[in-house]
């Protein structure tokens, strides 16, 4: 009886059909124990913690997942698949790389060949599908141009205020005229300003200015004519020029005085004579940066103008002479 049942039981299992089972066992996930290095178990035991095994997720798996663009920072490490060796990017790239990373947490990088040869941990890719979303491809298409001319505006007005003083020698023709006395055709002259001018990119910068003049003549009675002018008006300034080494820029002033006055000792008395002036000065300046600005030293020529505005009491007579004066500058720009 025994060993009738035992050859039905052999018979029996013989007929079973394992072949699922086996089918079963090869979809299972492949787990492998994660190799660790003496310091890392030793610092697990100390710790007390238990790392878990990985599925080992295979290149295959990788490279059948689809890619989507990414960008990664400048200084972020990537690593050679094959070798492990680190390679640390100058600057910010822009690359395509797979969805599914490995059990390391690693992204890998698909090249423009369609192989795998690097790959970067996850932290560090930042998708840019949305980005990549918003673009809208042209209708039409224009080439840039080859030379491209940048040019700069500025965001807010500067305006530097400058101080400046000039002095220089005076042919005062129209002195020796309306006094009839050559002496006074020649004389000295002192100026003072405060200007105030644009500090924008522009070739040419424009301003204001506000002057005082004071010139002296002498006459041969011994006496002197004492003229003095405020005046005011706009101003022009080139930018820096580089000539033989340093720069120099032009600088062009028109002033007009309602007030301008003229006192003269003469041999009929002191006499006061009451103008309206018109001024043109040009000017070549060689600016010098300090720790306030710019100390400006210059050379200028002046044209000056004047009208009798109401006739002395003595006899004097109109000319349509000029006087023209030449000499130094000095200036402050504060900036």
């Amino acid at each position: 009886m025994f060993w009738l049942l035992l050859l039905l039981t052999t018979s029996v299992f013989a007929q079973v059909d394992l072949s699922a089972i086996q089918e079963l066992d090869e979809e299972l996930p492949n787990y492998q124990d994660y190799k660790q290095s003496d310091e890392e178990i030793e610092i697990q035991r100390q710790n007390r913690k238990f790392r878990p095994p990985k599925r080992i997720i295979l290149q295959s798996e990788i490279e059948q997942s689809g890619t989507q663009y990414g960008a990664v920072r400048a200084g972020t490490k990537i690593y050679d698949v094959k070798t492990g060796k680190s390679y640390r990017i100058s600057k910010q790239i822009y690359l395509e790389y797979f969805n599914l990373e490995d059990e390391n947490g690693f992204k890998y990088i698909q090249n423009k060949d369609g192989y795998v040869t690097w790959k970067v941990s996850s932290e560090y890719v930042e998708p840019i599908k949305e980005e990549i979303n918003l673009y809208v491809p042209p209708h039409r298409y224009t080439p840039a141009p080859e030379n491209i001319v940048r040019s700069e505006y500025d965001k807010k007005l500067s305006i530097p205020p400058e101080v400046s003083f000039l002095t220089g020698v005076v042919q005062g023709d129209f002195m020796k005229d309306l006094f009839n006395d050559n002496k006074a055709r020649s004389g000295l002259s002192n100026q003072y300003g405060i200007h105030l001018f644009t500090d924008w990119k522009l070739p040419v910068k424009a301003g204001a200015v506000l002057h005082y003049e004071k010139a002296s003549y002498r006459l041969d009675n011994g006496g002197q004519v004492i003229y003095s002018a405020p005046s005011f008006g706009p101003q022009f300034k080139t930018r820096d020029y580089e000539i033989l080494g340093n720069p120099l820029r032009l600088q062009a002033q028109f002033r007009v005085s309602p007030l301008a006055r003229a006192r003269a000792e003469t041999l009929n008395g002191v006499v006061n004579v009451k103008f309206n002036s018109a001024d043109l000065l040009v000017s070549i300046e060689r600016p010098i940066e300090n720790r306030f600005g710019q100390f400006v030293l210059g050379l200028y020529s002046q044209t000056q103008w004047l009208n009798l505005r109401e006739q002395p009491a003595v006899s004097v007579k109109a000319t349509n002479e000029t006087n023209k004066s030449i000499g130094l500058s000095f200036a402050q720009v504060f900036q």
